[in-house]
């Protein structure tokens, strides 16, 4: 697990913070899971299909060439999902000191602030690589101040699929 949040952490970290072509095709491939105002829990899997395909084959490959079994895959792929899921309830779960170790409702919710400076906690599931490379965010009791994306004017609307989809090779600057 710590490997597979290792991975995941830079990746995520990496289609936010990049630079240039490459980093501004890793960010509107990722920004679109930010477009919504709010975290809610079917948002989880609001993707695009190209930052799903990316994120499996790193984690994926990387766990069979390390000879993982198939069942070992299977558990950390449901924790997983299942805790993105939890991550993204529209709900306020309050988990106080546990938000050290684990990413849940609070810390993912600044994640999606449009915010830069708190737009930061990039585990999936543990927040042990947010603590030890710098970038874990927490103001117990003060939730983001407002979710999204900066300039929400240069991005597809959320519910324009075909715009969605290829938003990631139209060649706007952001």
């Amino acid at each position: 697990m710590l490997i597979y949040e290792l991975l995941q952490y830079w990746f995520h970290r990496i289609s936010r913070e990049a630079k240039g072509n490459f980093g501004q095709f890793l960010w509107k491939i990722h920004a679109i899971h930010h477009l919504p105002e709010k975290v809610y829990l079917l948002m989880h899997s609001v993707v695009h299909p190209l930052n799903t395909i990316i994120v499996m084959l790193i984690s994926q490959l990387v766990f069979i060439g390390l000879g993982v079994n198939a069942a070992t895959l299977l558990i950390i792929n449901t924790i997983v999902t299942l805790q993105g899921l939890l991550s993204h309830f529209n709900v306020e779960i309050k988990v106080g000191w546990l938000n050290y170790v684990f990413i849940g409702t609070e810390l993912h919710s600044f994640h999606h602030s449009n915010k830069l400076d708190e737009a930061q906690n990039f585990g999936a599931v543990l927040s042990i690589w947010d603590i030890v490379f710098g970038t874990f965010y927490y103001r117990k009791n003060e939730p983001p101040i407002e979710l999204g994306i900066i300039q929400p004017e240069k991005y597809p609307d959320s519910k324009d699929i075909g715009k969605i989809l290829i938003f990631p090779f139209v060649k706007d600057k952001l």
